[in-house]
């Protein structure tokens, strides 16, 4: 569930992500961003949290923020617009409590590498030390008993990997759409790290009929399907639809909330943000119950799109620090979509952390 864990991006392979491998030194589309760390890191920062403790590990990772925070010219930039952004709003000021400077884009950067950090944490299976607190996602438990499936949204906001704990907790069977060529790798490492684990990767085939009949069966099965829908794929075809976000027009791709408008299932906003050193919070907001077939399907489609954008705006007001899009977000969305080109060996999804 995307947002309140996908465990990975819904939208890219970054499996193994390590902050090195995530945030630009350069200004550009996201999709260009590499966002594939390696098996090795992932072992290696595990065997030094089994080592020498989570206090011990915290330590480090501002030191990693910080050169983050120094030498990630395009992030940094990123940053600044963002929080920028966020001040111009009223909530904004409030969230926030002073003008955004080099201190509070640390602040931001380092927030992302603490994600970065307690999904390793999750992936690795050693979660003793974090604690959850549920607002609003016992929707999702007793969609998962009555065994009804549903369609999962979230953003690049909190962590997206938290999720592993609480599919296997509660019985639920996640499927994780990506736009990316290496689903069966993806799944193979998720096995690797645990046998029983609940998550699965789909892969998103732009153009084709494929992923809308794999996503009619795990509905009908009762499990639940997932996408990051905050970015827009730099391959889409549709003609994004512009909203008013944190009070300046954005762009936002329609087609995951015309895919969540297909099935006639119950949509839900998904997260999971960090409130404290040790303390996170999943939380599931229904956009809809049950979509009114009656509809034109844009229509549809757009409805939930704007009770999306209103639940992430909300999100960055309560947790300013917790939006990871590194790039320079209104820049890239307001000029046109082109279609990218096919790189070997490279997801192609809407991911950033």
């Amino acid at each position: 569930m995307t947002d309140h864990g996908t465990l990975v991006d819904a939208s890219s392979d970054d499996v193994g992500t390590s902050p090195a491998a995530v945030l630009p030194k350069t200004s550009g589309a996201w999709g260009s961003i590499p966002e594939r760390g390696s098996m090795l890191a992932l072992r290696f920062i595990v065997t030094v949290y089994r080592l020498l403790g989570r206090r011990v590990c915290l330590i480090m990772v501002y030191g990693i923020a910080a050169y983050f925070a120094l030498l990630a010219h395009g992030a940094r930039r990123a940053s600044r617009v963002y929080l920028e952004t966020l001040w111009a709003t009223p909530e904004g000021r409030r969230a926030l409590g002073r003008p955004p400077g080099f201190r509070q884009v640390l602040h931001h950067i380092h927030e992302f590498c603490i994600n970065v950090f307690d999904r390793l944490v999750a992936w690795s299976g050693n979660l003793d030390e974090i604690e959850f607190r549920h607002r609003g996602s016992e929707v999702l438990f007793d969609l998962a008993r009555s065994g009804r499936g549903a369609f999962l949204i979230g953003a690049h906001q909190g962590s997206f990997d938290m999720m592993r704990l609480l599919a296997n907790k509660y019985e639920m069977t996640v499927n994780v759409l990506m736009f990316t060529r290496h689903a069966t790798r993806i799944n193979t490492f998720f096995e690797q790290l645990d046998p029983n684990s609940r998550i699965r990767v789909l892969e998103i085939e732009p153009n084709s009929l494929k992923t809308a009949f794999l996503i009619r069966e795990c509905i009908a099965r009762g499990e639940f399907v997932g996408i990051l829908a905050d970015r827009i794929h730099p391959g889409a075809r549709d003609r994004p639809v512009e909203l008013t976000f944190l009070g300046r027009p954005t762009q936002f791709s329609l087609s995951p909330f015309v895919l969540a408008a297909t099935f006639g299932c119950p949509v839900v906003h998904t997260q999971c943000i960090r409130l404290d050193e040790r303390t996170y919070e999943s939380s599931a907001t229904v956009l809809t119950e049950r979509i009114d077939p009656a509809l034109p399907r844009r229509k549809r489609a757009d409805a939930l799109l704007r009770a999306y954008a209103a639940e992430i705006e909300k999100t960055c007001w309560r947790v300013p620090y917790q939006w990871f899009n590194f790039f320079d977000y209104w820049a890239e969305a307001a000029e046109p979509q082109k279609p990218a080109p096919r790189e070997a060996g490279r997801g192609e999804g809407a991911h950033g952390g």
